[in-house]
């Protein structure tokens, strides 16, 4: 899960370096332009300095849209996950789905009135609720469910997937803090 995250942390200091690359830039195509190509040492000092000054400005702002990204991610996923839940319990009974080996295979097959799973069909009618199966944690893209046995979690399980009270159906991210 680190490493997942350390790739995922990549992402904004990678554009913040392209955008002082193309502010570095603009300042070299001015010099060519109005000294009509005469590069010094000390333009090449300044255009280093320009860089560094234009990603450590552009750093912050794309780490908070990156962060924004996520949360806003993560909430629509949370909420589709919430959803086809209660769409579940709805078509069997008021039962929520079974965890089995780090999924939910009662959302994701298509199921009979009593919830085994199946092939889509006239014995199978209800389903499959996420045809694309388990959608990844946008915070550690990570998908698999996780048991808890509290309702509502006291922490991670360190899985960074989904945490799931199978009594309750409740599902929440596999995440510190977030446990409403």
């Amino acid at each position: 899960m680190v490493e997942t995250l350390v790739k995922m942390e990549e992402g904004p200091l990678l554009v913040a370096i392209a955008l002082g690359a193309v502010v570095t830039g603009g300042y070299v195509l001015l010099c060519f332009r109005y000294r009509q190509g005469s590069f010094t040492f000390l333009d090449a000092c300044l255009v280093v300095a320009i860089w560094a000054i234009g990603s450590a400005v552009a750093y912050p702002w794309v780490w908070n849209i990156s962060q924004q990204t996520r949360a806003a991610a993560l909430q629509q996923t949370l909420h589709t996950l919430r959803t086809q839940i209660q769409r579940y319990r709805m078509e069997h009974g008021g039962r929520p789905p079974v965890l089995f080996e780090g999924r939910l295979p009662q959302l994701t097959e298509a199921t009979n009135l009593q919830g085994e799973p199946g092939p889509p069909g006239r014995d199978y009618p209800y389903g499959p609720y996420l045809p694309a199966g388990i959608p990844p944690n946008p915070y550690t893209g990570v998908n698999t469910v996780t048991a808890t046995s509290t309702n509502p979690p006291t922490g991670p399980s360190g899985v960074g997937g989904w945490l799931y009270h199978e009594p309750t159906g409740q599902i929440w991210p596999d995440l510190p803090d977030h446990f409403d």
